[in-house]
Parts: C-alpha cells; sequence; structure tokens
C-alpha cells in the first residue's frame, strides 16, 4: 500500500512532529514537573488496589463476585503491546482467530462456532459504549474493535454471561477499554516514538502523543491524542516479492469532562481510528499434510487483498450523584465500515474459464482470475438510562436501566470481476458473474434490574432480570450467473422477547477474601431468513446458562492476590450457518457445554517486583450433533485451546541519582486446538472433509528500559523463540480440504524500542 519511500517520508515528518510535542511539552511543565524518588519511582511494596467499572459501576476488583481480569493498559506500548493479538495471552480463558488485523473473533470460555458465527458471542465496549453489530448479517463476529494503547487506561475483561447488565451477544463475556478521562485540575502531555522489525519481514514505527488542558479549572478538561503505527508485514507474496500484511492504524480521541457542579457531569468523546491493511497472514499450506507450498511464511496471491476499516464513535455520558442516587445517561453513535477486495481465484477462476472461455480465446485454466470485492457497514445509535442507590440504611442495593440500540448495516459484494493471471488486464467480455447486497436492521428495546441483598455483614445475594424484545428487517438482492434461485430481491422479518437473568450468592470472610457462586444466562438474538419454504423463514436465538464459583482473596498483607473459579456452560440450539441451493441463511442445530477453571495470582515478593500467574483449562465441545455445520457429537468447538496461560515477572529499582531501571517477561502457552467444523475430528492422517488439530506454541517476551525524570527508553522482543503459532486455518476453495489451504500465523520474532515523554 505504501512504498519503502513513502513510508520513510511518513516517519521523518512525524518524527519530527512527535520531537517538537516533547520539547514543548517540557518547557510548558517545566514549572510543575516533579521527580517522583523512592519506592514510588521504583515500584510499590504491596499489590495496588484495582477499580473496575464492568458492572456498570465502580468497585474494587477483589469485591466484584465475578472472574474478571484488570491489564494495566498504561505500560502496553513499552512492551510493544499494541492490539489484541498481543495481550490476549494474559487474559485466561480468551481466545482469538485471527487471519488478518480487523478481522479478529474473540471468544470467552470457550463460546464459539468458529469462524462462520452467525454474530458475536462476546460484547465489546468502549468506555460506556457498545461496539460492533449484534445481527448475524454485518461480519459482526469478526469486525471487532481493536485499538491502539494510546489512551487506554485499563482492558477489562468479564467471563461468562452477562445478559442481565448488557443484554444481547454477552454470552461469553465482556471486553471492555476504559479510556484516559479529561483531567480539569493539571496540565499534562506525553509524546512517544517507537519502531520495530520483524525477523522474515519488514520494519514498522509508532509515533502517539497527546495534550490535557484544564480550560476552567476544577470544572472543565480537554483531553486531544492521536497516534501512527505501521505494523510490518511478515507473509511474503511469491509472485509480487513483497510483505503483503502490513498493516497501519492511524487514529485519535477528543474528548471533554465538564464538572458542571458538585452533584452533575458531563463526558463528552469522540473516537476515530483508520486501518488499512496490505494483506492476510496467511501462509499458503498443502492438505492434508499442512507444508507449506512455498516456503515459510510465504503465499502466493494474483492480485493484491488491501482491506480498510474505520470506526468513529462519539458518546455523551452525564452523571448525577445525589446523596446515594447515582443516575446515569449514556448516548452512543458508532459508523464502522470496511471494504476490501481478496483474490479468488483459487476459489472461483475454473468458473470463470468455464463461463468465459468461449467468448475469449485467450481465456484458460491456468490464467483466469478473479477478485472478489467485499464492503461492510454498520451505523448504531444506542441510549441507556440506569439509576444506582439504596434502601433501608443500605441492607437492599438497586441498579435499574433501560436500554435502546438501533442499528442500520450494509453487506455488499460490488461484483467479482475477471483477469488473466498473466497480464492482470480484465476479461472484457465476462457479464455480470455476482452482485449481492444485505440490507438489514435491527431494534432493540431491553429493561433491566439487580438487587443486592445484604443478609449480614459478610453474606448478600444479587439477583438481576433482564427483559429484551428485538425486531429485524432483511433486504436481499443478488443477480449475476452465480446466483442462481438466489437471484432477485428477498425480503424477511423476524422479532424474539427474550428475558435473562442471573442470582450470585456471597459470602466474605473478611475484607479480602470470599467465596461467590453464581447462576446467569445469555443469548444472541434469532434473525430472519432470505430462503424461501420449505427452508425456516428465522432462526431462533440461541442461549446459555453458566453455573460458577469462585474464590477471590488478597494475602500476605496485600502482597498477594488469588482469584479462581469453575463453571459449566450449557449451550441449547446453536445458531449455524448453512445453504440450500445457491442461498445461504441459519438454523439452529445442536447442543453444546463448556467447562473449566481459571486461575490468576499475582505477588508482590519484595519492593518493585510483580509476579503474575494466569491459566485457563477448557473443554469446550458439541453434547449433540450439528449436521448442518459438520459437526459431530463429541467434537470440540473451534479455536479454544483446552490448556492456555501466561506468567508474567517485571522488576523496577532505582539506579540512583532519579535514574529507574525496569526489566521483564511474559511466557505464554496457547494449547492444542481444532480448526472450523468440517466433519469428524479424527487424528492424522486425515481424509478430505476432517478438520485437523492446530499444534500447541509457546512464546517468551522480554522487556528492558529505563526512566530518567519524565523520560523513558524501552527495549523489548515479542516472540523470542520465533514460534509458528496459527490463529486461522481454513480453505481457499470452496470445499473442505480443496487446496491450497491457509494458516495464519502470529507475527514472528520481533525487535522494537520506544522512547517517550511525559509531563509532569
Amino acid at each position: 500500500m505504501y512504498s519503502s519511500i513513502q513510508r520513510g517520508r511518513i516517519r521523518a515528518q512525524l518524527l519530527g512532529t512527535a520531537i517538537g510535542a516533547m520539547v514543548f511539552a517540557s518547557a510548558s511543565s517545566a514549572a510543575v514537573a516533579q521527580v517522583q524518588g523512592g519506592t514510588a519511582a521504583a515500584g510499590s511494596d504491596q499489590i495496588e488496589t484495582v477499580v473496575v467499572t464492568a458492572e456498570k459501576r465502580s468497585e474494587r476488583l477483589q469485591d466484584v463476585p465475578a472472574s474478571i481480569t484488570a491489564l494495566d493498559a498504561k505500560n502496553f506500548s513499552e512492551q510493544g503491546i499494541y492490539n489484541l493479538q498481543d495481550f490476549a495471552s494474559q487474559v485466561p480463558g480468551l481466545s482469538l482467530d485471527s487471519g488478518q488485523q480487523g478481522y479478529t473473533q474473540v471468544a470467552l470460555r470457550g463460546i464459539t462456532t468458529g469462524s462462520v458465527q452467525s454474530a458475536a458471542a462476546t460484547a465489546i465496549y468502549i468506555d460506556e459504549a457498545p461496539i460492533g453489530s449484534v445481527n448475524a448479517y454485518a461480519k459482526g463476529s469478526l469486525i471487532t474493535a481493536d485499538l491502539d494503547p494510546e489512551d487506554v487506561a485499563q482492558v477489562e475483561v468479564l467471563k461468562g454471561p452477562q445478559g442481565t447488565l448488557y443484554g444481547a451477544g454477552a454470552m461469553g463475556g465482556v471486553l471492555k477499554y476504559v479510556m484516559v478521562q479529561p483531567d480539569d485540575s493539571q496540565f499534562s502531555a506525553h509524546a512517544s516514538v517507537g519502531g520495530e522489525d520483524v525477523s522474515h519481514g519488514g520494519d514498522g514505527y509508532r509515533l502517539a502523543g497527546g495534550i490535557n488542558v484544564p480550560i476552567v479549572t476544577d470544572t472543565l478538561g480537554l483531553l486531544v491524542s492521536g497516534y501512527d503505527r505501521f505494523d510490518p508485514g511478515y507473509i511474503k507474496d511469491v509472485i509480487g516479492g513483497r510483505y503483503e500484511n502490513g498493516t497501519r492504524a492511524v487514529g485519535g480521541r477528543v474528548a471533554l469532562g465538564w464538572q458542571v457542579d458538585s452533584h452533575v457531569s458531563v463526558e463528552l468523546s469522540a473516537l476515530g481510528q483508520n486501518l488499512k491493511s496490505d494483506g492476510s497472514n496467511f501462509e499458503d499450506v498443502s492438505y492434508p499434510t499442512l507444508k507449506p507450498i512455498y516456503g515459510d511464511l510465504e503465499n502466493r496471491r494474483y492480485f493484491a487483498e488491501p482491506l480498510q476499516f474505520s470506526t468513529g464513535v462519539y458518546n455523551g455520558t452525564i452523571k448525577g450523584s445525589w446523596g446515594n442516587l447515582d443516575l446515569v445517561s449514556t448516548t452512543t453513535y458508532e459508523d464502522i465500515r470496511s471494504h476490501g477486495q481478496t483474490d479468488g481465484t483459487d476459489a472461483y477462476g475454473i468458473y470463470i474459464y468455464a463461463f468465459y472461455h468461449g467468448l475469449n480465446p485467450g481465456l484458460s485454466p491456468s490464467n483466469a482470475g478473479v477478485i472478489a470485492l467485499s464492503k461492510t457497514g454498520t451505523k448504531r445509535f444506542t441510549q441507556e438510562f440506569r439509576a444506582n442507590s439504596s434502601l433501608f440504611d443500605g441492607k437492599l442495593e438497586y441498579q435499574i436501566g433501560l436500554y435502546f440500540t438501533h442499528e442500520n448495516d450494509l453487506n455488499e459484494v460490488p461484483g467479482f470481476p475477471a483477469y488473466f493471471t498473466t497480464t492482470g488486464a480484465p476479461v472484457t467480455e465476462t457479464p455480470n458473474f455476482i452482485q449481492a447486497s444485505i440490507l438489514s436492521r435491527y431494534t432493540e428495546y431491553s429493561a433491566y434490574g439487580n438487587l443486592t441483598y445484604h443478609f449480614t455483614p459478610n453474606f448478600d445475594v444479587l439477583a438481576g432480570l433482564r427483559y429484551s424484545t428485538d425486531n429485524q428487517h432483511y433486504y436481499q438482492n443478488y443477480s449475476g450467473l452465480l446466483a442462481g434461485a438466489a437471484a432477485g430481491v428477498h425480503t424477511a422479518t423476524s422479532s424474539d422477547n427474550v428475558v435473562t437473568y442471573q442470582v450470585t450468592p456471597e459470602y466474605k470472610f473478611d475484607e479480602d477474601s470470599m467465596i461467590y457462586a453464581k447462576v446467569a444466562t445469555g443469548y444472541r438474538p434469532g434473525g430472519p431468513n432470505p430462503a424461501p419454504p420449505p427452508n425456516p423463514l428465522t432462526f431462533a436465538p440461541d442461549k446459555l446458562t453458566s453455573y460458577e464459583t469462585g474464590y477471590k482473596a488478597t494475602l500476605l498483607d496485600n502482597h498477594l492476590t488469588l482469584d479462581a473459579s469453575l463453571f459449566y456452560i450449557d449451550w441449547k440450539d446453536i445458531q449455524i450457518q448453512t445453504s440450500s441451493g445457491a442461498f445461504k441463511y441459519f438454523v439452529n442445530g445442536g447442543n453444546a457445554k463448556s467447562e473449566g477453571g481459571e486461575l490468576s495470582i499475582n505477588y508482590v515478593p519484595i519492593a518493585g517486583m510483580t509476579l503474575g500467574l494466569n491459566a485457563a483449562y477448557t473443554d469446550a465441545r458439541l453434547t449433540s450433533p450439528a449436521p448442518t455445520a459438520g459437526g459431530l457429537d463429541g467434537d470440540w468447538l473451534p479455536y479454544v485451546p483446552n490448556l492456555s496461560g501466561s506468567f508474567v515477572a517485571d522488576y523496577r529499582w532505582l539506579l540512583g541519582n532519579d535514574w529507574v531501571g525496569h526489566v521483564g517477561g511474559t511466557v505464554s502457552y496457547v494449547g492444542e486446538r481444532w480448526n472450523d467444523f468440517t466433519g469428524s475430528q479424527t487424528p492424522t492422517p486425515l481424509t478430505p472433509r476432517d478438520g485437523f488439530r492446530l499444534p500447541s506454541y509457546t512464546t517468551l517476551d522480554l522487556r528492558a528500559g529505563v526512566d530518567y525524570n519524565n523520560w523513558s527508553l524501552s527495549f523489548y522482543v515479542r516472540n523470542v523463540g520465533d514460534a509458528r503459532g496459527i490463529t486461522l486455518a481454513n480453505t481457499e476453495g470452496l470445499k473442505p480440504g480443496a487446496n491450497p489451504y491457509d494458516e495464519g500465523f502470529i507475527q514472528p520474532r520481533t525487535v522494537g524500542a520506544e522512547v517517550s515523554a511525559r509531563f509532569p
């Protein structure tokens, strides 16, 4: 997408801008900058208190009767953590499948049917703003918010179904980005410049900076930030000889905080990100041996496969507090769009030849190429009102809310233009091969409430209920030779009413330890189908019930925290995509269960040193056949590792004369997984219909650096052992077992450095 010369010019220009920002920040804040020293600079000698908002109110993490992982994102960039893939291993129970930045599916506790599942089973939030499409027709399960760490204060992952608080789509749980908020009390600024080099690939850069200004002290604060990042490619196209999966992310955020008076505050924010990827993370392999066809990290693409995402999220939140009554109104508008193209030659080239070789004698099976174009869009408005308060001297706490969301979605295939693979010239004689568009509309109204009754100072029970009603409209327009019987205009509608609930008793041994149990439900909306009778006109919501018990404690005089949980999930009427003739549609078929346990331990043995262990065991598999998906009773759910975990160690110490050193490392393990359902999952050697196991992999990340006053220099090496962790595997053809097969890989060994300044 960008030549090396263009990228060099961009980096030079942005480097100058970043250095200028650093100088400006240093000069502007010289009067207020203070140098931290001693233990504070080198690191605390106890576990820091973590506050989370995943349950829509601020609570100490250790007081929440739920399994929550909270990651401090303020130091992500100095560790070389820039996207979801980089921090996913630190969240027990979280798994990903991804073939390209922008197309990443997040699964929690094994709740997924793979890369072709209907809609997202994990809810994504940015502060109070729900992100992405809820319905099944706008790639909502694949298009996932993947934010640069600039302005992200914390990442919270709430595991298990959250149907009561978050409604549709929060079946597996919630991933929430908590953003840095404007500060109306003092000026601050920061800037950073970094670069990295990928083994077997190219080089990249990152420039970021922000400024916070108290427009009216203690009343009105403004925060403005931005970043420009290029993640280097490492998959080489053997035809063009270029690294085709480099990705550039450009974005920024503006946030305004207004403390109207002692009771009311207003927060306004606008966030934008533009993601441009040159191609996928796929290596071409031969099925069933899975050996590289061309070489390590190489594929063959006759045509480029650019993909672009633009995300705009606009939110206004009003908060009021009067005594023990807290009121919140939050309004969100989002506009998410994508467009791209893929090389469809291996899947459709033979059909191009079959249809058109008589029209153009120069067309042959070996030079018939096709480009598949795609376009999606989601425009969504959401409004939520909620209240928190208590009665009877605090013995009864309640949280009630009203929720409304409406989205308009587009999923379009503008065409499959044909080209000669040898020259790149268009095959001008071809008529319309395929054009398709799906317009869908989703509207939901919900009301929910949570009541917590404190029977004793140590024992309480939370009970929650949510009622949701939705209606959907579907419009499909297909044309062209591939459309077949699906050609023409097809419309459909559907509506559903769903009740979700949770019951959570907890017992606190003391202020720092508790046990809890939870029964909770979640669901995904059903929807209309375009296929004519006798095919079903609608598909129903799929639902699950989760049973969980857990123990949380802060021990050893606040030097160690422990979070352990066991769960069992019963998933019914799973939504599955199938086809009848030329029609693709959804049905409910098959049941599944997911059971396992998660463990998180954080330990501070001495001042400045932190140790963390995260581990998860997940046994997620079908408990009845899902024949329309090719799944058999007992099959593992796709891309869910049986075992996963990470060990994190970081140490900060005072070097003297205001210098602080820091070193650290992370070891991560992802166990064996199965790819998408394609038939019986049996050990190799495999028949062409069968799925296959993805091997386990282990990665080691190392980091080190020094801080001096407000400046920091850090170095990192990710994936030290250059592991080939597979993130996705499927065929480029239209039938299971058709060659070539694609395997997506994590980023190889990456060496990087960053210099940053923060004032005060």
